[in-house]
């Protein structure tokens, strides 16, 4: 076989040779059969055996002429065009092409170029491109690649917000290299990028280019050879006004290597494992919590928990919303054996056998086992006495499933899925974003309440607030204390159809310099009205959230039994013995942030954040410790609402400066978290509007919480006036979003 040409070898080329294909060249754009007539172009470069066309100058005549394009070309165009000829793919047409110009004597190599300007719907064309060479007077192919040239189509694409608003026009080229070519189809290959590119809505071009090399890679067209290749460019015609930017790729599979274990011989303890929970019949909140418990008495740890959202059905849409969610556990079973726990849990927990992606009690789906990809069995199996028929892990269709993804991303935002080798927030970003998305985070209330969802941007719950105290600042009043009288009291909040969201009953003071009640005072003042409230004829009161305002453990624990909902911890759960109760109780939890206690709270001492920065830095970075903590100690993520403290060891100052800057509390670690802000009658609003009576400081109570509502990020507001808070908030988010 003879060498390669050098870059610099003198070649006779001809282009643009235009033939009709009588007979038609498939797959066609429409993947008719057999394929319509269609045109076909051909570019072909042949390169001389000794390197140079230094002969046939120094003759200047027809008879030291090497190569004869005129002759070539013509037989060349009589042999494609014969209406007799039926070609069996591009490869074939171009192997009898490479045929002609590799017979003359002067002609060391060829090469060929076909273009097949009909081919596709969405791109200008598939090109074809071989280099064929004579040994020993056979053609042999050396090199083939596929091109497929301008795909024009059109995907959210860009950091700016206008530009996350419409999508834009891209063009794409994309070729391949090293493939089974007896597998390949440049129609679905197109059509692929198409459907990709088409479906995504990432940031940069840098990350989409990328990631589309990633998912072609694994295409069965070209995940079989460790040397397919491919080569992407993407242009974005609008980026800006003079100019055509693009970026250029080149990836193999080694660019894309899989995530790595510690060991070949780990556990299964070792393995990041998930497990998708839903739930759309009965409390669906407990039904979920119920599965969980069940898991760990059966050995399973959990490790992590995302947030829980509220997704309308999939595939089979006449049912009810189901709340979905994804664990973090650690086990040492083996899939099969995780499988078959998996399947008792959803019998012990109630579900019975419906229809395929119909209703279900409970829901339980192993969606990652380390970086293993797992096939039990096969679709269509018979499912044995634990009901375990076949399992797919992780399964074909995660990629669409966004009731599955955006819980993960919660958790494993990074996790580089073992086939698709993209990573959860990639696979995430390329589903259709739709506004209002298709889920939405909840507070996860369990019966007898029900889970409220939360909006993006937000629009505020009311959360009321009830002071069975003798001495809060605002209300207090000493015949709170009696039972029968707060419950008269509590009753008159929900007469009528406009009631507050939640209920928040506390039993003793926290304001600054009040002295605390003992414990057995503030449970004798919350326990009797909550289990009252729980026994109220009034059914929207029956139903409420009830919150129990309290940094004790031991009031907490009561409450909850009592029958409240929630526990709204003024100390973040850094009281003894507090952070368990609110693990066991499987219940949201509000994590206040605070320094010191009532009477130092508000010391230069206690308001000191210059070593953070200032107080924004300084509460975002405890909020999170008490985060960490939290969750450390069981506490569910998805349980959580943050709280900045408005009035706990903050200065005047230090209020306004949170609230004008409550988006940035809730980024990076605590990006997701809902957000509940307490400003109702404190004493920064006083002093700014020139109000010493807590109950004259209504006007500035409706301007702190239309700023909160406008500010899209705050998803609970507590209130004295439930009523004026809502109206507020109705107001300010007609304005809004108006």
């Amino acid at each position: 076989m003879s060498s390669p040409p050098s870059s610099d070898s003198d070649s006779v080329n001809l282009s643009s040779l235009s033939i009709h294909l009588p007979n038609g060249l498939g797959p066609s754009a429409f993947n008719l059969s057999p394929p319509p007539p269609c045109p076909i172009i051909l570019n072909i470069s042949m390169f001389l055996r000794d390197g140079s066309i230094l002969d046939t100058a120094t003759g200047d005549s027809m008879s030291g002429l090497g190569v004869n394009y005129s002759a070539v070309s013509k037989s060349i165009y009589a042999l494609v065009s014969c209406p007799r000829r039926v070609w069996n793919g591009p490869w074939a047409l171009l192997r009898e092409v490479s045929t002609i110009p590799s017979a003359l004597p002067d002609v060391d190599r060829v090469k060929i170029e076909a273009v097949m300007p009909k081919a596709l719907l969405h791109a200008d064309s598939a090109r074809y491109k071989a280099t064929y060479s004579l040994d020993d007077k056979e053609v042999v192919v050396e090199n083939r690649k596929c091109e497929i040239k301008d795909i024009k189509l059109e995907c959210i694409i860009g950091l700016h917000p206008h530009e996350r608003g419409e999508k834009q026009r891209l063009e794409v080229d994309v070729e391949g290299g090293d493939v089974d070519w007896g597998k390949w189809d440049h129609k679905y290959f197109a059509d692929q990028v198409y459907e990709f590119v088409s479906n995504s809505s990432y940031g940069t071009i840098e990350s989409l280019i990328h990631s589309l090399g990633s998912h072609l890679l694994n295409l069965p067209i070209l995940s079989t050879s460790p040397s397919s290749s491919v080569s992407i460019t993407i242009r974005k015609p609008s980026a800006i006004p003079f100019a055509v930017p693009s970026i250029t790729i080149h990836r193999t599979k080694s660019d894309y290597p899989l995530p790595t274990s510690s060991s070949s011989s780990s556990s299964s303890a070792d393995k990041r494992i998930f497990i998708a929970v839903g739930s759309n019949i009965g409390d669906r909140v407990d039904n979920i919590h119920k599965a969980i418990n069940e898991l760990q008495n059966n050995g399973c740890q959990l490790k992590n928990t995302s947030r829980l959202y509220e997704s309308e059905p999939m595939y089979v849409e006449d049912q009810d919303r189901f709340v979905n969610g994804v664990i973090e556990i650690s086990t040492t079973l083996s899939p099969l054996d995780l499988l078959r726990l998996l399947k008792r849990t959803e019998k012990s927990v109630g579900r019975t056998k419906t229809f395929t992606n119909g209703p279900r009690v409970i829901d339980l789906d192993l969606i990652f086992y380390g970086t293993e990809q797992v096939k039990i069995g096969k679709r269509g199996d018979e499912p044995d006495e634990d009901g375990v028929g076949w399992l797919e892990c992780p399964h074909k269709s995660l990629g669409e499933r966004e009731f599955v993804l955006r819980p993960l991303a919660d958790i494993a935002p990074n996790l580089v899925h073992p086939s698709l080798r993209q990573t959860i927030h990639q696979l995430l970003s390329r589903l259709p974003q739709t506004t209002p998305p298709p889920l939405q985070p909840i507070i996860p209330f369990s019966g007898p309440s029900k889970p409220l969802r939360l909006s993006t941007p937000s629009t505020p719950y009311i959360m009321s607030i009830f002071n069975a105290t003798p001495d809060s600042f605002s209300d207090g009043d000493p015949a709170r204390t009696d039972p029968s009288y707060a419950l008269e009291a509590v009753e008159k909040l929900f007469e009528g159809d406009d009631h507050p969201d939640i209920l928040d009953i506390g039993g003793m003071s926290t304001r600054p310099g009040s002295d605390p009640c003992t414990e057995e005072e503030e449970i004798n003042r919350v326990i009797p009205l909550i289990q009252a409230v729980r026994s109220s004829s009034n059914d929207h009161l029956r139903h409420v959230p009830i919150s129990v305002d309290t940094y004790r453990a031991s009031v907490a624990k009561k409450a909850i039994e009592a029958g409240a909902s929630l526990i709204n911890d003024v100390r973040g759960g850094n009281e003894s013995g507090m952070l368990e109760v609110m693990a066991e109780s499987n219940v949201p939890v509000v994590l206040m942030h605070s320094r010191g206690d009532s009477k130092n709270m508000n010391s230069a001492e206690m308001t000191d954040y210059a070593s953070y920065g200032g107080v924004v830095e300084g509460v975002k970075k405890e909020l999170s410790d008490l985060v960490n903590k939290a969750i450390q100690s069981g506490v569910k993520r998805w349980n959580i609402i943050l709280d900045p403290g408005l009035g706990f060891a903050k200065t005047h100052q230090d209020n306004l400066v949170l609230l004008k800057n409550l988006n940035k509390l809730i980024e990076g670690d605590l990006k997701g978290y809902p957000m509940l802000v307490g400003g109702s009658r404190k004493g920064f609003i006083g002093k700014t509007i020139n109000k010493a009576k807590p109950t004259e400081r209504s006007f500035g109570d409706a301007a702190l919480n239309a700023h909160c509502a406008l500010s899209g990020v705050v998803d609970v507001l507590r209130a004295h006036c439930h009523a004026e808070a809502r109206d507020t908030v109705k107001m300010s988010i007609a304005v809004r979003d108006a």
